[in-house]
């Protein structure tokens, strides 16, 4: 008897790369779909899941992860894994035991799907490409990170609002816009908390208008986090439409770092990619105060080409200056933006992803002065619609004081030292020399992150006021300053290696119980096993990664690639759930209840359209 995959054989349902079948649920065969990209599309629970070793028993919180996770074939088959659905896990520890739970976050792009059953959004953050059905519906997937504020947790992507969240049911609760506070077209997928001030201060680029028109605008907020009030508003120019994905926070500061991945509207009407790497391009850090501060008080640094990873630390010096610590690789890590052929002619990319694997990925450290001469510089926003605006640029060009080749990625600190001068980062790290089963796992799928690194300053590079820092490296992020550039290893060094077949996602810092010393608890992270298409979660002794881990807990499945998350403490959430509740003193979460303004201007549009129609039917 035949077998029934001879009986019927799989036929892509995709006709010249576009979906031609959306009826039936097939996925492309591409590397962004197969292996542990495969969609997982699971909701559910698991309760007490099985582990190897020790579960600290003093953990008591949940470790919140969220992943891109398409629930329908895409309407185009080169799609992206950062376009998916947001799909948000939830790992409760307490007690030594561990429970799962996964949960969709129900943006409108997932009611609005779900409806139809079937993909209705077109390529990555390019609204052209839609279906028209969908016009006017906000189209964020959410699905960037998750972070807990005030009572629930706000899945955010930087192409649109935050979507809020119980954290406890991970059941969605709506759109949130701060009380009617923040109406931006999009929000940062890396707001930063003050642990001193309980403020959150977040941001958002191409602000101004709907949230795809490649405009200039940047946005700075800072909200109250004992009232939930917006006590800061700022906007700015960008010098060009680039991503701006995460920023550094100190006690007056704020930096943000502008990468040279550029939007362009001509490009998306054409039904193209929303970015392109452009190699000529300089990296820039804008630089601007945390309080009172107006349009013209930033100041834009520019250094040499580079791609921008994630943020370290941020903190002032005696001497006013800003250190600024994150890793940059030296060449385009989003391998599937290239370089646009119009724009930059004969640009060289990176390359596929074997090929991004090899980038060179550092820490460095910045020292910028918010007081260096600046100079008011007309700009034109060639890429977008042509506006036209002045941005104050450093007449000095920056350069990294110190290059640390850690070779990493999704820095993380103890976040109880934001802000501060602090000792200890840890990272995912690329260690080629490491051996890799390349027959068993196939291409590494979200990158080589075979190891967990943890980074000890040493003492001259902590800045935490025990020395006299008239020394400063770099002053004024001047290159000839101190001797310019430092490279090598400014502290210790604790690694640990998965092995040949597994890779680590970001990983999160968690504060052993009683404990304020600095990196005193546990490290926790997502545990790919590329071979057996399956996770783990492991948690390791944060001061000694290369031990191994105390712990590891066993998924019986697997998760799609996650980009972020957060652990948090179960005495915050049941504070704050007592205080959400109805009788509490805060209440429940508000959604928003009006649409954003450039959805009212396409609801007005409509009206008087219609009023034209009605209108020339009259006699």
């Amino acid at each position: 008897m035949a077998h029934i995959f001879d009986l019927a054989p799989e036929v892509s349902n995709y006709a010249g790369g576009q979906l031609a079948e959306p009826g039936r649920v097939r996925f492309p065969k591409t590397d962004a779909f197969r292996g542990m990209n495969k969609p997982s599309r699971f909701e559910g629970d698991v309760f007490d899941l099985e582990f190897t070793g020790e579960i600290p028993k003093d953990i008591d919180g949940t470790f919140y992860r969220i992943q891109p996770d398409h629930r329908f074939p895409p309407l185009f088959e080169d799609d992206i894994h950062f376009n998916g659905d947001g799909a948000v896990t939830a790992i409760r520890i307490a007690g030594g035991h561990a429970d799962l739970k996964q949960r969709y976050v129900q943006t409108e792009r997932y009611k609005t799907e779900t409806a139809a059953r079937r993909s209705l959004f077109g390529r990555y953050r390019n609204p052209w490409t839609d279906n028209e059905s969908v016009r006017g519906v906000i189209r964020t997937a959410s699905n960037t990170n998750i972070t807990f504020w005030r009572g629930m947790l706000l899945a955010s992507k930087e192409d649109g609002p935050p979507f809020a969240m119980d954290p406890v049911t991970l059941e969605t609760i709506g759109r949130y816009d701060f009380e009617g506070q923040i109406l931006s077209p999009t929000f940062t997928a890396h707001p930063k908390f003050d642990p001193d001030t309980g403020e959150m201060v977040c941001f958002a680029y191409e602000a101004g208008g709907d949230g795809a028109d490649c405009s200039l605008d940047v946005a700075v907020w800072t909200v109250d986090g004992a009232t939930g009030r917006k006590t800061e508003e700022c906007w700015y120019k960008a010098p060009f439409p680039g991503m701006i994905h995460d920023c550094g926070l100190s006690k007056n500061y704020v930096v943000l770092a502008l990468t040279p991945i550029k939007m362009d509207l001509a490009r998306m009407r054409r039904g193209g990619n929303k970015f392109a790497w452009d190699p000529t391009e300089d990296q820039w850090y804008g630089v601007v105060p945390r309080r009172g501060a107006k349009s013209d008080d930033i100041i834009w640094f520019r250094a040499d080409n580079a791609f921008h990873g994630h943020v370290a630390g941020c903190y002032e010096l005696a001497t006013g200056e800003i250190a600024f610590d994150l890793t940059v690789a030296d060449g385009n890590v989003f391998f599937f933006f290239p370089p646009d052929s119009t724009k930059t002619p004969g640009a060289q990319d990176s390359g596929p992803p074997g090929k991004r694997n090899k980038l060179s990925s550092p820490t460095m450290r910045w020292i910028f002065d918010p007081r260096a001469p600046k100079t008011a510089t007309p700009i034109t926003n060639r890429d977008g619609a042509g506006e036209a605006a002045v941005v104050q640029i450093a007449d000095q060009r920056a350069a990294p004081a110190l290059v640390w080749p850690t070779n990493g990625e999704f820095s993380r600190i103890d976040d109880r030292r934001v802000t501060k001068p602090y000792r200890h980062f840890w990272q995912a790290v690329v260690d080629p020399a490491r051996p890799y089963d390349f027959v068993r796992c196939g291409p590494p799928a979200g990158g080589l992150f075979n190891c967990l690194g943890h980074y000890t300053w040493s003492d001259e590079h902590v800045h935490d006021g025990t020395r006299d820092e008239g020394d400063a490296v770099g002053a004024n992020g001047d290159p000839a300053a101190a001797a310019g550039t430092q490279r090598g290893l400014f502290g210790l060094e604790d690694v640990f290696y998965a092995g040949p077949t597994m890779t680590f996602q970001e990983p999160a810092f968690i504060p052993r119980a009683g404990s304020e010393g600095e990196g005193e608890g546990y490290l926790i992270a997502l545990l790919n096993h590329l071979d057996e298409l399956r996770n783990d979660v492991a948690i390791f002794d944060a001061q000694r990664l290369a031990a191994g881990p105390l712990a590891v807990i066993h998924l019986p499945l697997k998760l799609k690639l996650g980009l972020h998350g957060n652990f948090v403490d179960h005495r915050d959430i049941d504070v704050w759930q007592k205080r959400r509740a109805e009788d509490g003193d805060v209440g429940p979460v508000q959604p928003a209840r009006e649409p954003l303004p450039w959805q009212k201007a396409i609801l007005a549009e409509g009206r008087d359209a219609a009023g034209e129609i009605s209108g020339a039917g009259e006699v």
